[in-house]
């Protein structure tokens, strides 16, 4: 037979265990729900096509959040003036077979500066690794700081500015 002083020792233990597992249930439950996407890609076209597959991110109810175009590098040089000149200029990395270009980046105003384009980026950069791609490719204009400091915290590097725009790339 248990005295009070016990029982009461071990109800004090039982209530901290129970408030410490209904923490740790909480805890569980926030992790899973920070899993759940809180958006959908949906893509249009090819890659190999004129103008590329293009790369939409959308909120669950389907309204449109932002877009980008992936395209091989042989469209991508018949696209894009910037591309070519840059290529023509100094091309120590990239052909057909390893890289493609991204262009035509937009977020709709309202989630700007809300992380939505390193979302889409990111997205962006799986289809690009599931397609066999080594690299990824962006022209940039050197005053967009916005899409500037994106690409910088994605990880791509410099290859060559022109003054007015910079070429970079993600080893994927």
């Amino acid at each position: 037979m248990l005295n009070f002083q016990t029982t009461k020792f071990l109800l004090q233990n039982l209530i901290f265990i129970i408030m410490n597992l209904v923490e740790n249930i909480n805890r569980i439950k926030s992790l899973m729900f920070e899993q759940v996407e809180d958006y959908q890609i949906k893509t249009f076209d090819d890659i190999n096509s004129r103008l590329g597959l293009r790369v939409c991110i959308k909120l669950p109810n389907g309204d449109h959040v932002g877009k980008t175009n992936i395209i091989d590098f042989e469209n991508g040089l018949n696209l894009s003036p910037n591309l070519t000149s840059f290529i023509n200029n100094k091309n120590n990395l990239f052909d057909q077979d390893n890289c493609v270009y991204q262009y035509g980046l937009e977020i709709e105003e309202p989630y700007r500066g809300q992380g939505w384009g390193e979302k889409l980026k990111n997205e962006c950069h799986k289809i690009i690794k599931d397609m066999g791609y080594k690299y990824a490719t962006n022209i940039v204009k050197c005053d967009n700081h916005a899409s500037l400091g994106l690409m910088k915290k994605l990880g791509y590097n410099l290859h060559q500015s022109n003054g007015e725009r910079d070429f970079l790339y993600l080893e994927i």
